[in-house]
């Protein structure tokens, strides 16, 4: 089932449809990432600062300044005056854009010098119009009576904004604070006639901020916008990476296919990819490739069609050059000896009546040439058999051959054969037409009448080696251009990748040696033979 799975889901095509599906979910964690910390600036800028409650208590005095220093200031007017201000349409942008339900009940007026409890449901701001000694003008809520001190109706730390702004401080950052208990933010502002006199105090209490019911909204508000925007987002980035997946997944089970079929042996195979991708320029590759191949498979043709020409010119300048050394074999002992035959009929014929004891000796001297002759040409039709190997291995044959050489032409030739394995058909022709002109050779030149040949098989090589304790002769002196059979072993031997060695010293002998690569280790016949 996994394999199965890995298969399916395992492609380009879902791994990029994956891909995009996982990034669109990554960008949309990123806005609303981006989302609370606006939105946490936002409240730090607004609700968080306690200077800007201050802020708005300055604009309520600057709005008020005139009634405040008014020589008949009348409580009824700034009174009148302050719930308008709080009650200003929604759409302005100050600080105190609410509007305020005063409660119909107030709570127990406190005595003086006791301090007061807002109630939590009062979660509204609380603005209250002080004089300059910090006594209450008017306020939002009913309860503060006029005339009573603030100071004894709201938290401790009003105390100390109060007297700032009395000794008419105006920087903000004095004139807030937080307060216990509930996080109340207070701020107070001084009011200035035009003579820069202290003529009253606006004091601002926020009992509750907003940014409260905000601030445990957030992760519900987070929780809803997220969930559809993450659906939402996941769906598009996965349609959109099964569409782009697509292709990408047609465009390499293309390329897949024709590789497979390059690799089958069919160049004629190209992949119609114009793209300017990766995946285009390994299209593009491929095709450079294939033709490649092609025209490399053109030059090798011709080459072994050249090859095939040249080995059969090379089979047919062998036939010549067999034929020439036939030619030159003929010359050199039968036609000689068919030229003595023929000068010794021509004399016995005119002194059969006149010496007939000279013509008999004549007529032994003919039986004798004409029998050399006839063994001199049975050893060149046995040169020609090289039927002698076919399904018999190169010992039968040699046994056969150094048979011949000791009946026709005398010669005692020693075989001594170790560890005999098969060998290539090619090979064993090589080693017996090698053995057969070097044994020529000794019969010719070496002017004794003995021999030694030793064949030796190794699991790498074979090794055979022909010897004589004949003449020798100078193996750095220029050779007769006649004499090719030096030449031709060594062209046996060169062309199966073997080495050839002569060695020979004057009056001491000579020896060939001949060594082949074995193609392969051959399957053992027997430990030695000995002929």
């Amino acid at each position: 089932m996994r394999q199965t799975l890995r298969r399916r889901f395992g492609t380009i095509r879902w791994k990029l449809t994956a891909s995009y599906a996982a990034v669109t979910v990554l960008v949309m964690l990123i806005m609303e990432a981006i989302l609370v910390v606006a939105l946490g600036l936002y409240i730090t800028r607004v609700f968080f600062v306690p200077e800007e409650i201050a802020k708005a208590s300055r604009d309520v005095g600057k709005l008020l300044q005139i009634e405040f220093a008014a020589p008949d200031r009348s409580a009824a007017e700034l009174d009148r005056q302050l719930h308008e201000l709080v009650e200003v349409d929604a759409d302005d942008d100050r600080l105190f854009q609410i509007d305020i339900d005063f409660p119909d009940e107030a709570p127990e007026q406190p005595t003086t010098g006791e301090r007061a409890d807002i109630p939590a449901a009062w979660q509204v701001p609380v603005i209250t119009l002080l004089t300059s000694e910090g006594q209450v003008l008017t306020s939002t809520l009913h309860s503060y009576t006029p005339g009573i001190p603030l100071v004894s109706l709201e938290p401790p730390v009003a105390e100390t904004l109060i007297t700032r702004a009395a000794e008419g401080i105006t920087a903000t950052e004095q004139l807030s604070a937080w307060a216990a208990p509930g996080n109340q933010l207070l701020g107070v502002a001084p009011v200035f006639n035009r003579q820069g006199e202290v003529v009253g105090i606006v004091y601002a209490r926020l009992q509750r901020p907003p940014v409260n019911d905000l601030v445990e909204d957030v992760p519900t508000i987070l929780l809803v916008s997220a969930v559809p925007f993450l659906l939402i987002s996941g769906l598009i980035g996965l349609v959109f990476g099964l569409f782009a997946g697509r292709d990408f997944s047609r465009r390499l089970k293309r390329l897949s296919e024709a590789s497979a079929a390059l690799a089958s042996g069919d160049l004629s195979q190209r992949v119609e990819d114009d793209s300017v991708d990766e995946i285009g320029q390994l299209s593009s590759q491929f095709n450079a490739m294939a033709a490649q191949l092609a025209e490399n498979l053109r030059a090798l043709r011709l080459l072994a069609d050249k090859n095939a020409q040249l080995a059969e010119q090379a089979a047919q300048l062998a036939t010549i050059e067999e034929r020439n050394r036939l030619a030159r074999e003929l010359h050199d002992s039968v036609s000689q000896d068919l030229f003595s035959l023929t000068m010794l009929s021509a004399a016995a014929r005119r002194l059969i009546e006149r010496k007939p004891a000279v013509v008999a000796g004549q007529l032994s001297e003919i039986q004798e040439t004409s029998q050399r002759a006839l063994q001199e040409t049975r050893s060149l039709i046995f040169a020609l058999r090289p039927a002698l190997l076919d399904g018999r291995g190169l010992g039968p044959a040699l046994h056969d051959l150094i048979s011949a050489v000791r009946e026709r032409q005398g010669l005692d030739v020693t075989m001594q054969i170790s560890e005999e394995r098969h060998l290539p058909l090619e090979h064993e022709q090589a080693l017996f037409r090698i053995v057969q002109e070097a044994l020529a050779n000794i019969v010719r030149h070496s002017g004794v009448r003995t021999a030694v040949v030793t064949l030796g098989y190794e699991d790498t090589q074979v090794t055979l080696t022909v010897r004589d304790q004949g003449h020798g002769f100078d193996t750095s002196a220029p050779r007769s251009a006649r004499s090719i059979g030096l030449t031709t072993m060594a062209e046996r031997t060169a062309a199966l990748g073997g080495s050839f060695a002569i060695e020979s010293i004057p009056e001491q002998g000579t020896c060939v040696t001949v060594t082949l690569p074995a193609p392969f280790p051959a399957h053992k016949k027997e430990n030695s033979n000995e002929f």
